[in-house]
Formats: structure tokens, sequence, C-alpha cells
């Protein structure tokens, strides 16, 4: 699927984009067609999805991801125990 992102004067594509900007459009557009196509609640898994993010950006994505499972249920690996505490949850260590 190509898309751009832009506003009124110009626009991007995700190419240019770096890699913690673009793991954060994926993980807003994801959340977004999860919204759209379901009328009633499901579930995302989502791997380590926020390692390549900076630590403002992981906030902000922890906030969306916390946010989204409200209304969905989300499942979430990581190895990071950081990332881990941060999304709170049940943890199962391995």
């Amino acid at each position: 699927m190509e898309f751009e992102i832009g506003n009124d004067t110009a626009n991007i594509t995700v190419e240019l984009l770096s890699t913690g900007t673009y793991d954060t459009v994926a993980l807003a557009l994801k959340f977004a067609l999860i919204d759209n196509m379901f009328d009633k609640e499901t579930f995302i898994v989502l791997d380590d999805c926020l390692v390549d993010l900076d630590e403002e950006r992981k906030q902000k994505a922890v906030e969306l991801i916390k946010e989204f499972s409200k209304k969905h249920q989300v499942i979430f690996t990581t190895c990071s125990r950081d990332t881990a505490e941060l999304l709170g949850g049940n943890m199962i260590e391995m």
C-alpha cells in the first residue's frame, strides 16, 4: 500500500520518514483501521513496536496504546523491561 503524509502545503512519501516516525505512523494507522473495520471489541498483537522510538515519542505511543486498550485487547511483546513497565498490564516473563 502506498500513501503520503502531509498537510495543506506539502506531502512526503513514507520512505522519507525516520524509523521512529514511520513506526509511529504505522501504529496509528493500525489502530485507525481496527477502529473503523470492527464494530465490536477485537484484539491486536504488537511485537516490540516501540523499540525505535525516542523517549518522548515512546511515552506518547504508550498513551495511545493505553487509550486503544480501553476498547480492544492489546497483546504486546517486548524484550525491554522498561517498555513493559510503561505499558503495565499483565506481564508474563519467560
